[in-house]
């Protein structure tokens, strides 16, 4: 198993390298968005991973055959979270994730007392950036850091485990986590008539349906001046004095989610709450 640990581990770091917080050498400028290939790499890693490490707890699994279904899921998506990794310094949390990363592939050769030394460290990790996530402004770095949390949670997880500590306190931590991701920052939504003024609205005081645009936004980046994700559509909604009073924005919202931390969010909330 030693050589699935040492394949995990490289596609956790693949995982890590994408959201732009382990930077080998000088950081980068931070960049409003992760690509949007990356982090739907992320989420699915983030739902297959936590989903695994359920089944291990309740017998589905052994924690090794969770361990190896991992393996495959990081190789899965490990082309776009490569092809798509940017660069963004949060230092804080760069070294205790690299060290983590870099030691889990050999946490079965370690010592009962050595895991557990290591489970507390790692765990550890997962509550300095939960803290960071409360503690910065930047609406990129809090994207970032909500991103890792689907990363880095699995292998906090899976090390208590090993190390025969109780999960319970840190299942409720991530939640807490991503609940918190999810319900403040759910996308905004809007929408706009096409070809119509102040005039129109004056005379015609019924609602009526009206082609126009649609658009839901992740938060605003106040530093980088632009939204952390986007989508947007045409079509037709129905509108009254100016204001839109009826459309299906479900597509939209789904489509900016997974472009941002609300996704991984909603993805991980999915395995995690019981």
């Amino acid at each position: 198993m030693t050589r699935l640990r040492k394949r995990f581990a490289t596609g956790m770091a693949a995982v890590v390298l994408a959201t732009g917080l382990v930077v080998p050498g000088g950081a980068r400028p931070a960049q409003a968005a992760v690509d949007p290939t990356t982090v739907a790499a992320i989420i699915q890693f983030a739902a297959a991973a936590y989903s695994y490490f359920n089944s291990s707890q309740n017998g589905g699994l052994t924690l090794e055959q969770a361990t190896s279904q991992i393996i495959g899921a990081v190789n899965a998506s490990r082309d776009a979270i490569n092809a798509h990794a940017d660069a963004l310094a949060v230092a804080e949390a760069t070294g205790c994730v690299r060290h983590h990363v870099l030691e889990f592939a050999d946490i079965a050769e370690f010592p009962l007392s050595l895991k557990q030394r290591w489970a507390q460290d790692v765990t550890s990790c997962v509550t300095l950036i939960d803290a960071l996530w409360n503690a910065v402004t930047n609406a990129s770095a809090k994207n970032q850091l909500g991103i890792l949390l689907g990363a880095i949670g699995p292998i906090a997880l899976i090390a208590r485990a090993q190390a025969r500590f109780s999960v319970t306190e840190l299942r409720s931590l991530l939640v807490n986590a991503f609940t918190r991701v999810q319900t403040q920052w759910q996308p905004y939504c809007m929408g706009t008539p096409y070809g119509v003024n102040e005039e129109f609205w004056m005379n015609y005081h019924d609602p009526i349906w009206l082609d126009g645009g649609f658009f839901c936004s992740g938060p605003y980046d106040t530093v980088t001046r632009t939204h952390v994700a986007q989508a947007s559509a045409g079509g037709m909604g129905l509108f009254q004095y100016g204001a839109l009073i009826q459309y299906d924005f479900s597509p939209l919202i789904d489509a900016a989610s997974k472009q941002y931390a609300h996704g991984v969010a909603v993805a991980s909330l999915a395995q995690l709450r019981p």
